[in-house]
């Protein structure tokens, strides 16, 4: 049995009025649920907004070179690289949800007040998360602390150019950030991924 998302209401408890199936492929799924959803008994609406996701591009330099710093993804996509970021929780700014996740991911500190906004961008082919890129000041390599890996990500490093991104990056917006970076930069190169 396929679990679908706002059947109740989850002010009164009332079953929504039971949706129409389509065929997709082989199988059938419920349609898509049209929101706002207003339950008929007690008149509660229902929204589905999308989800803000903080990513920051960490400054990494590293002897002569600024590059920036990534993980590799444990999750699916498993093995790509990703810019460190996720989702921004209902008590946090982007800007604190940002540098929480670098600590969590990275275990690099940096102050939630210094990252200023690069770009914004929708996900597609639904665009239900919106992704809010910001550069975070430039922190040498040497106070990186360990790296102790987690269910989310099993490497850290750094990536130093645009060409190739597309082999490694997990995301097509965090490929276009980085270019985007260091474009504006007038760094040219392949990326050069080292493990830091």
């Amino acid at each position: 049995m396929q679990r679908v998302r706002d059947t109740f209401c989850s002010f009164c408890g009332t079953k929504y009025p039971k949706g129409t199936c389509s065929p997709v492929g082989s199988l059938a799924f419920p349609e898509p649920l049209t929101y706002p959803r207003t339950c008929t008994s007690c008149t509660t609406q229902v929204w589905v907004n999308p989800t803000p996701v903080a990513v920051v591009l960490v400054q990494i330099v590293d002897g002569e070179r600024t590059g920036l710093l990534v993980i590799r993804r444990a999750i699916p996509p498993i093995g790509k690289l990703a810019l460190v970021g996720g989702f921004v929780e209902e008590h946090e700014s982007w800007q604190q949800g940002g540098a929480r996740e670098v600590r969590e991911e990275t275990g690099a500190i940096i102050d939630a007040a210094t990252l200023e906004p690069m770009w914004y961008a929708s996900s597609a082919p639904r665009p239900n998360r919106v992704l809010l890129f910001s550069i975070a000041p430039p922190l040498a390599v040497s106070a990186l602390p360990p790296f102790a890996g987690d269910t989310e990500a099993s490497e850290r490093g750094v990536v130093f150019g645009p060409e190739g991104l597309d082999d490694v990056f997990a995301f097509s917006l965090h490929c276009e950030a980085a270019r985007r970076y260091f474009t504006q930069r007038g760094v040219a190169g392949h990326h050069d991924f080292r493990p830091r």
